[in-house]
Protein backbone atom coordinates (compact mmCIF):
# COMPACT_ATOMS: atom_id res chain seq x y z
CA UNK A 1 0.00 0.00 0.00
CA UNK A 2 1.30 3.59 -1.04
CA UNK A 3 1.34 5.93 1.24
CA UNK A 4 0.19 9.17 1.04
CA UNK A 5 2.66 12.17 1.17
CA UNK A 6 0.14 15.12 1.49
CA UNK A 7 2.43 17.83 1.66
CA UNK A 8 4.25 16.86 -1.37
CA UNK A 9 0.78 16.26 -3.27
CA UNK A 10 -0.35 19.62 -2.19
CA UNK A 11 2.62 21.61 -3.57
CA UNK A 12 2.47 19.31 -6.98
CA UNK A 13 -1.40 21.00 -6.93
CA UNK A 14 0.09 24.30 -6.96
CA UNK A 15 2.47 23.87 -9.29
CA UNK A 16 0.47 22.53 -11.98
CA UNK A 17 -2.06 25.63 -11.84
CA UNK A 18 0.79 28.35 -12.42
CA UNK A 19 3.59 29.63 -14.62
CA UNK A 20 6.37 27.73 -12.95
CA UNK A 21 8.38 27.65 -15.61
CA UNK A 22 8.38 31.79 -16.00
CA UNK A 23 8.98 31.70 -11.82
CA UNK A 24 11.95 29.51 -12.57
CA UNK A 25 13.64 31.83 -15.07
CA UNK A 26 13.54 34.79 -12.15
CA UNK A 27 15.78 32.64 -9.84
CA UNK A 28 14.26 34.35 -7.14
CA UNK A 29 16.26 34.49 -4.15
CA UNK A 30 13.75 34.10 -1.15
CA UNK A 31 13.97 34.62 2.68
CA UNK A 32 11.40 33.18 4.34
CA UNK A 33 10.02 33.05 7.86
CA UNK A 34 8.61 29.12 8.77
CA UNK A 35 8.45 29.83 12.41
CA UNK A 36 8.76 26.60 13.30
CA UNK A 37 5.64 25.51 12.86
CA UNK A 38 3.74 24.16 10.03
CA UNK A 39 5.46 25.91 6.74
CA UNK A 40 8.37 24.10 7.60
CA UNK A 41 6.93 21.01 6.38
CA UNK A 42 5.93 22.20 2.64
CA UNK A 43 8.41 25.00 1.99
CA UNK A 44 11.37 23.01 1.56
CA UNK A 45 10.22 20.88 -1.10
CA UNK A 46 7.78 23.62 -2.87
CA UNK A 47 10.54 26.07 -3.49
CA UNK A 48 12.60 23.28 -4.85
CA UNK A 49 10.50 23.15 -7.57
CA UNK A 50 9.62 26.96 -8.29
CA UNK A 51 13.59 27.36 -8.90
CA UNK A 52 13.99 29.72 -5.81
CA UNK A 53 16.93 30.13 -3.46
CA UNK A 54 15.85 29.52 -0.18
CA UNK A 55 17.09 31.22 2.58
CA UNK A 56 15.34 29.58 5.68
CA UNK A 57 14.50 31.21 9.40
CA UNK A 58 13.15 29.51 12.19
CA UNK A 59 12.72 26.28 10.06
CA UNK A 60 12.92 23.40 12.30
CA UNK A 61 9.17 22.02 12.51
CA UNK A 62 9.15 22.10 16.71
CA UNK A 63 6.15 24.01 17.31
CA UNK A 64 8.33 26.45 19.52
CA UNK A 65 7.78 29.91 18.32
CA UNK A 66 10.66 32.08 17.66
CA UNK A 67 8.40 35.12 18.01
CA UNK A 68 4.84 36.41 18.26
CA UNK A 69 3.11 34.16 16.08
CA UNK A 70 0.89 36.71 15.24
CA UNK A 71 2.74 37.79 11.27
CA UNK A 72 2.30 41.67 12.16
CA UNK A 73 4.90 43.77 11.13
CA UNK A 74 6.06 44.76 14.97
CA UNK A 75 6.67 41.02 15.09
CA UNK A 76 8.77 40.66 12.11
CA UNK A 77 11.70 42.46 12.31
CA UNK A 78 14.23 39.18 12.26
CA UNK A 79 12.78 37.99 8.23
CA UNK A 80 13.17 41.83 7.22
CA UNK A 81 17.20 42.07 8.73
CA UNK A 82 17.34 38.71 6.40
CA UNK A 83 16.42 39.71 3.42
CA UNK A 84 17.90 42.91 3.71
CA UNK A 85 21.18 41.22 4.71
CA UNK A 86 20.99 38.10 2.01
CA UNK A 87 19.76 40.51 -0.98
CA UNK A 88 16.63 38.61 -0.93
CA UNK A 89 14.52 39.19 -3.99
CA UNK A 90 11.56 38.55 -1.60
CA UNK A 91 10.55 37.80 1.52
CA UNK A 92 7.75 36.28 3.33
CA UNK A 93 6.22 35.20 6.88
CA UNK A 94 4.07 32.30 7.98
CA UNK A 95 1.56 32.07 10.82
CA UNK A 96 1.65 28.52 12.30
CA UNK A 97 -0.58 26.66 10.44
CA UNK A 98 0.50 28.50 7.26
CA UNK A 99 -3.16 29.78 6.20
CA UNK A 100 -1.74 33.49 6.22
CA UNK A 101 1.48 35.02 4.96
CA UNK A 102 2.98 38.69 4.63
CA UNK A 103 5.42 40.05 2.66
CA UNK A 104 8.45 41.60 2.88
CA UNK A 105 9.66 43.95 -0.39
CA UNK A 106 13.60 43.62 -1.48
CA UNK A 107 14.66 46.13 1.03
CA UNK A 108 13.85 45.21 3.55
CA UNK A 109 10.45 46.20 4.41
CA UNK A 110 7.30 44.38 5.66
CA UNK A 111 4.34 45.67 3.63
CA UNK A 112 1.09 45.96 4.74
CA UNK A 113 -1.13 42.18 5.20
CA UNK A 114 -3.55 43.87 2.88
CA UNK A 115 -1.66 43.39 -0.22
CA UNK A 116 -0.96 39.38 0.02
CA UNK A 117 -4.83 39.38 -1.30
CA UNK A 118 -4.49 41.87 -3.57
CA UNK A 119 -1.31 40.69 -5.65
CA UNK A 120 -3.68 36.88 -5.36
CA UNK A 121 -6.53 38.73 -7.29
CA UNK A 122 -4.34 41.15 -9.86
CA UNK A 123 -2.46 37.59 -10.49
CA UNK A 124 -5.50 35.61 -11.46
CA UNK A 125 -8.16 38.55 -12.97
CA UNK A 126 -4.94 39.66 -15.23
CA UNK A 127 -5.69 35.63 -16.43
CA UNK A 128 -9.25 35.89 -16.25
CA UNK A 129 -11.09 38.78 -16.55
CA UNK A 130 -14.68 39.42 -15.55
CA UNK A 131 -14.39 37.23 -12.63
CA UNK A 132 -16.21 37.51 -9.51
CA UNK A 133 -14.52 38.19 -5.88
CA UNK A 134 -15.15 37.59 -2.77
CA UNK A 135 -13.77 39.34 0.51
CA UNK A 136 -15.62 40.59 3.71
CA UNK A 137 -16.41 43.77 4.65
CA UNK A 138 -13.46 44.71 6.36
CA UNK A 139 -10.90 44.16 3.51
CA UNK A 140 -9.08 46.61 1.52
CA UNK A 141 -10.49 48.49 -1.11
CA UNK A 142 -7.49 47.84 -3.08
CA UNK A 143 -8.88 44.62 -3.92
CA UNK A 144 -12.05 46.02 -4.65
CA UNK A 145 -10.44 48.21 -6.82
CA UNK A 146 -8.34 45.98 -9.17
CA UNK A 147 -11.14 43.67 -9.34
CA UNK A 148 -12.93 46.55 -11.02
CA UNK A 149 -10.47 47.46 -13.13
CA UNK A 150 -9.81 43.95 -14.74
CA UNK A 151 -14.41 43.95 -15.34
CA UNK A 152 -15.18 41.77 -12.07
CA UNK A 153 -17.79 41.83 -9.83
CA UNK A 154 -16.38 42.20 -6.09
CA UNK A 155 -19.09 40.88 -2.99
CA UNK A 156 -18.35 41.41 0.46
CA UNK A 157 -19.71 39.38 3.44
CA UNK A 158 -19.28 39.28 7.12
CA UNK A 159 -16.11 38.78 8.41
CA UNK A 160 -14.77 35.03 8.79
CA UNK A 161 -13.53 32.44 6.72
CA UNK A 162 -16.81 30.35 6.67
CA UNK A 163 -18.91 33.22 5.58
CA UNK A 164 -16.51 34.34 2.49
CA UNK A 165 -16.27 30.29 1.23
CA UNK A 166 -19.91 30.55 1.58
CA UNK A 167 -20.15 33.47 -0.59
CA UNK A 168 -17.64 32.12 -3.37
CA UNK A 169 -20.01 28.95 -3.78
CA UNK A 170 -23.07 30.82 -4.21
CA UNK A 171 -21.46 33.45 -6.68
CA UNK A 172 -18.90 30.89 -8.39
CA UNK A 173 -16.02 33.44 -7.61
CA UNK A 174 -12.71 32.45 -9.28
CA UNK A 175 -10.92 34.29 -6.13
CA UNK A 176 -11.43 35.20 -2.57
CA UNK A 177 -10.30 35.82 0.59
CA UNK A 178 -9.85 38.19 3.26
CA UNK A 179 -7.54 41.31 3.80
CA UNK A 180 -5.87 39.69 6.90
CA UNK A 181 -3.24 37.89 4.39
CA UNK A 182 -5.36 34.60 3.37
CA UNK A 183 -6.54 34.20 -0.47
CA UNK A 184 -8.62 31.43 -1.18
CA UNK A 185 -8.31 30.20 -4.61
CA UNK A 186 -11.37 27.37 -5.09
CA UNK A 187 -9.45 26.04 -8.61
CA UNK A 188 -6.62 24.52 -5.95
CA UNK A 189 -8.48 24.25 -2.73
CA UNK A 190 -11.23 26.03 -0.52
CA UNK A 191 -9.23 27.53 2.52
CA UNK A 192 -6.92 30.06 3.12
CA UNK A 193 -3.91 28.81 2.26
CA UNK A 194 -0.05 30.75 2.43
CA UNK A 195 1.80 28.27 0.22
CA UNK A 196 -0.70 29.29 -3.02
CA UNK A 197 -0.88 33.14 -1.64
CA UNK A 198 3.31 32.70 -1.83
CA UNK A 199 3.31 30.96 -5.29
CA UNK A 200 0.29 33.66 -6.92
CA UNK A 201 2.94 36.49 -5.77
CA UNK A 202 6.08 34.97 -7.46
CA UNK A 203 3.81 34.18 -10.32
CA UNK A 204 2.68 37.52 -10.80
CA UNK A 205 6.14 39.29 -10.03
CA UNK A 206 8.25 36.51 -12.77
CA UNK A 207 5.58 37.71 -15.22
CA UNK A 208 5.32 41.31 -14.73
CA UNK A 209 9.68 40.57 -14.32
CA UNK A 210 9.14 43.31 -11.56
CA UNK A 211 10.16 43.76 -7.86
CA UNK A 212 8.14 44.23 -4.73
CA UNK A 213 8.20 47.68 -4.47
CA UNK A 214 7.62 47.76 -8.43
CA UNK A 215 4.24 46.15 -7.76
CA UNK A 216 2.96 47.80 -4.97
CA UNK A 217 3.68 50.42 -6.74
CA UNK A 218 1.11 49.69 -9.51
CA UNK A 219 -1.94 49.36 -7.27
CA UNK A 220 -4.12 52.01 -5.66
CA UNK A 221 -2.65 53.74 -2.66
CA UNK A 222 -4.65 53.08 0.62
CA UNK A 223 -3.90 53.55 4.43
CA UNK A 224 -5.49 50.88 6.76
CA UNK A 225 -5.75 51.41 10.77
CA UNK A 226 -7.08 49.24 13.09
CA UNK A 227 -7.95 49.40 16.65
CA UNK A 228 -9.61 47.43 19.04
CA UNK A 229 -11.48 47.62 22.78
CA UNK A 230 -12.84 45.09 25.40
CA UNK A 231 -16.43 44.72 25.02
CA UNK A 232 -16.22 44.70 28.77
CA UNK A 233 -19.31 47.21 29.72
CA UNK A 234 -19.67 48.95 26.26
CA UNK A 235 -22.79 48.62 24.81
CA UNK A 236 -22.52 47.64 20.95
CA UNK A 237 -26.25 48.48 19.77
CA UNK A 238 -25.93 51.50 21.47
CA UNK A 239 -21.95 52.99 19.40
CA UNK A 240 -23.81 51.30 16.13
CA UNK A 241 -26.85 54.04 16.64
CA UNK A 242 -24.35 56.93 17.63
CA UNK A 243 -22.39 55.76 14.58
CA UNK A 244 -25.01 55.67 12.10
CA UNK A 245 -26.76 59.28 13.63
CA UNK A 246 -23.19 60.72 13.39
CA UNK A 247 -21.88 60.38 10.21
CA UNK A 248 -25.29 61.04 8.05
CA UNK A 249 -23.59 61.39 4.68
CA UNK A 250 -22.08 58.00 5.11
CA UNK A 251 -23.48 55.15 2.98
CA UNK A 252 -24.60 52.32 5.49
CA UNK A 253 -24.33 48.73 5.95
CA UNK A 254 -25.32 46.72 9.04
CA UNK A 255 -24.93 43.16 7.47
CA UNK A 256 -21.83 42.80 10.10
CA UNK A 257 -21.60 45.31 12.83
CA UNK A 258 -21.30 48.57 10.81
CA UNK A 259 -19.96 49.98 7.91
CA UNK A 260 -19.69 53.24 6.65
CA UNK A 261 -18.47 54.18 3.23
CA UNK A 262 -17.52 57.71 2.58
CA UNK A 263 -17.83 59.44 -1.29
CA UNK A 264 -13.83 59.73 -1.10
CA UNK A 265 -14.08 55.84 -0.59
CA UNK A 266 -12.98 56.46 2.60
CA UNK A 267 -14.46 53.92 5.19
CA UNK A 268 -14.97 52.65 8.55
CA UNK A 269 -16.23 49.01 9.82
CA UNK A 270 -16.80 48.84 13.65
CA UNK A 271 -17.67 45.13 15.11
CA UNK A 272 -18.24 42.66 17.95
CA UNK A 273 -15.38 40.25 17.63
CA UNK A 274 -16.43 36.88 17.35
CA UNK A 275 -13.61 34.73 18.33
CA UNK A 276 -12.97 37.35 21.79
CA UNK A 277 -14.37 40.12 23.84
CA UNK A 278 -13.30 43.17 21.90
CA UNK A 279 -14.83 45.50 19.60
CA UNK A 280 -12.94 46.10 16.45
CA UNK A 281 -12.63 49.17 14.49
CA UNK A 282 -11.26 48.88 10.75
CA UNK A 283 -10.77 52.25 8.88
CA UNK A 284 -9.14 53.26 5.65
CA UNK A 285 -8.80 56.06 3.47
CA UNK A 286 -6.29 57.46 0.75
CA UNK A 287 -4.35 59.49 2.92
CA UNK A 288 -3.26 58.68 6.77
CA UNK A 289 -4.48 62.30 8.46
CA UNK A 290 -8.10 61.24 6.66
CA UNK A 291 -8.43 57.81 8.14
CA UNK A 292 -6.40 59.16 11.34
CA UNK A 293 -9.40 62.14 11.31
CA UNK A 294 -11.97 59.41 10.76
CA UNK A 295 -11.18 57.02 13.85
CA UNK A 296 -11.14 60.02 16.08
CA UNK A 297 -14.41 61.37 15.33
CA UNK A 298 -15.71 57.45 15.23
CA UNK A 299 -13.66 57.29 18.98
CA UNK A 300 -15.32 60.48 20.36
CA UNK A 301 -18.74 60.14 19.03
CA UNK A 302 -19.11 56.42 20.49
CA UNK A 303 -16.82 57.09 23.58
CA UNK A 304 -14.96 54.18 22.68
Amino acid sequence: MKIPNFPKEHADCIISHIDVEAIRARKFKVAVDMINASACVIDPYLFEQLGAELIPLNNIPNGKFAHRPEPAVENLDDIGRLVKESGADIGFAHDPDADRIVMVNELGKVISEDYTLTFGVENILSKYPGGNVVINLSTSNMVSDVTEKHSGKCFRTKVGESNVLEEIAKRNAIIGGEGTSGVIYPTINTSRDGFVSLALALELLAKRNQTVSECVATFPKYFMKRDKWPIVDRDVKDIILKLKSHFKDAKINELDGIRLDFQDKSWLHLRPSITEPIIRLFGEATTQERVDALFNEAKLTSGL
